[in-house]
């Protein structure tokens, strides 16, 4: 039985009587056992006993409520179906009130060969085991899809072919766990995890509605580096934030690098204090026209060399990669899949820790995403160099790019008409890192009203029109593939 009371304070100031009622229910308390029903707790892969909780599932509408509990379902006339332990029957949001609903889905473990990436105009990306491409479409067989992909040629920015990739040590960020900083302050409300971007592995996955808001950008009065949208934001010098990694012998620290103007940005790697200036690490320094190695040994500084290039003047994005090899004491900076600087220390590896941090080294707009930190097979890239007007670039894993025509690919094999060459060449797909459509052109998406932008667990993010969301299967149309249909458990 209910614990009621009714409890009424009466108080004489003066000639005035005051009066409050108050219905106590229930005290607050904070429940001893989860009280999500199931969907929350994940069985383990042996279906078991309970191997992790994860966080509860998040819808956010229009107004900025949020609510967590078990996405249950959604269809485009009765819209989205919400389970709350807390309520007794499934609750109804319409279409039109729906901003976010950010998912945990169980991390993906695919195998190797699901793992081409397709880049599209739209900057979205769609991942799977490359069946077929002829001068039409790309055939993609997706883990995630009822039915294979086929992609028209016209849409490809790139393909990157799978490879026997080394172990990944971390992918992210998906939120601020884990991470510290100097004056760190995250975007959005800390205890809801915002929907991330998805890489599948440990990440979390989520649907963004058509008539969803923008998160603003952190304004320039921000403290430190920001949690925003999957990326980190500093506007401010000496804004720090990192984390400590299991780092191997042989590692690969990438990613994504957005400024706006000048900049100068640090990544401190091996580092045995959470602090860019002391203890024992390396820290690669570097703006739009140069680079440098800085040694830290016992807190005295070394700088091992400067150099300047070009690659990034007048850009305001790249994709930036610092490469240790610790065994030959070797640091290379990679832009955009070229090295301009390899360093070679001497005197001994000094990093004798696992933090990796970034420091933002002057006032200015900066934001780091789709961080990868990997094992890395020793070898650097020989570069993309540049792409000819009307012709397709084929970037080697080995050595060097060719310039031509892209005839196919069929059973593991690509064969490609290059300009040197009279007969077209024919090499495995393993051997390939990137290949560049000719004539493609990057096309900023757009949400249309009943669109939706979903995040899959394996990597890349794609626009349809959602008409029904259920328990075996997710439908809707698609401007890029027509119908589709792909299994719950790819969000």
């Amino acid at each position: 039985m209910k614990n009621i009371q009714l409890m009424f304070v009466a108080a004489l100031c003066g000639t005035v009587l005051s009066t409050f009622a108050e219905i106590v229910i229930k005290p607050v308390r904070t429940p001893s056992v989860s009280t999500n029903r199931p969907g929350i707790i994940v069985p383990g892969p042996d279906g078991g006993g309970i191997t992790h909780e994860q966080p509860p599932q998040v819808i956010e509408l229009l107004d900025g409520d949020v609510l967590k509990g078990t996405f249950v379902g959604f269809d485009s006339e009765g819209g989205a179906k919400w389970r709350h332990s807390a309520v007794k029957t499934d609750i109804e949001f319409m279409t039109d009130s729906l901003s976010k609903i950010s998912l945990f889905p169980r991390p993906y473990s695919g195998a190797s060969s699901d793992n081409t990436r397709v880049e599209l105009v739209t900057g979205e990306e769609l991942s799977g085991e490359l069946l077929e491409m002829n001068n039409r479409h790309l055939v993609l067989k997706a883990w995630y899809s009822r039915n294979t992909l086929r992609i028209p040629r016209e849409k490809i920015l790139a393909i990157r072919p799978a490879s026997a990739e080394a172990g990944v040590i971390y992918e992210g960020p998906s939120g601020m766990e884990g991470w510290k900083g100097q004056s760190v302050k995250v975007a959005r409300n800390p205890r809801i995890p915002p929907p991330v971007i998805i890489q599948g592995r440990n990440r979390l996955g989520g649907i963004n509605f058509g008539a969803g808001k923008e998160v603003p950008m952190p304004g320039g009065a921000a403290q430190g580096w920001q949690y925003s949208n999957e990326s980190f934001v500093a506007t401010r010098s000496n804004s720090l934030i990192g984390r400590e990694m299991k780092l191997t012998d042989k590692v690969n620290v990438e990613f994504d690098l957005n400024w706006r103007g000048n900049f100068n940005l640090g990544i401190s790697v091996f580092a045995d204090k959470f602090d860019a200036y002391s203890g024992n690490s390396y820290m690669v320094g570097f703006s739009p026209n140069d680079c440098y190695l800085m040694r830290m040994a016992n807190n005295v500084q070394n700088n091992l060399g400067r150099a300047s290039f070009q690659d990034l003047r007048g850009k305001t994005k790249a994709r930036i990669s610092v490469r240790i090899n610790k065994e030959e004491g070797t640091i290379a900076l990679v832009l955009n899949n070229r090295v301009v600087k390899e360093w070679e220390d001497n005197a001994g590896f000094a990093g004798k820790g696992g933090n990796v941090s970034f420091v933002l080294l002057q006032n200015t707009y900066a934001k780091v995403s789709n961080i990868r930190v990997s094992q890395w097979d020793g070898k650097l890239p020989s570069g993309e160099g540049p792409q000819k007007e009307g012709k397709d670039l084929l970037v080697m894993r080995s050595a060097g790019s060719l310039s031509g025509e892209l005839l196919g690919i069929l059973d593991g094999k690509v064969r490609f008409k290059a300009a040197f060459s009279p007969e077209p060449l024919e090499m495995t797909l393993d051997t390939v890192a990137r290949i560049n459509l000719a004539d493609t052109k990057f096309e900023k998406p757009k949400l249309g009203l009943g669109d939706v932008r979903v995040t899959f667990a394996n990597g890349g993010q794609f626009t349809f029109l959602l008409e029904n969301w259920g328990a075996d299967r997710v439908t809707g149309l698609s401007t890029v593939l027509g119908r589709v249909e792909f299994q719950p458990d790819a969000f």
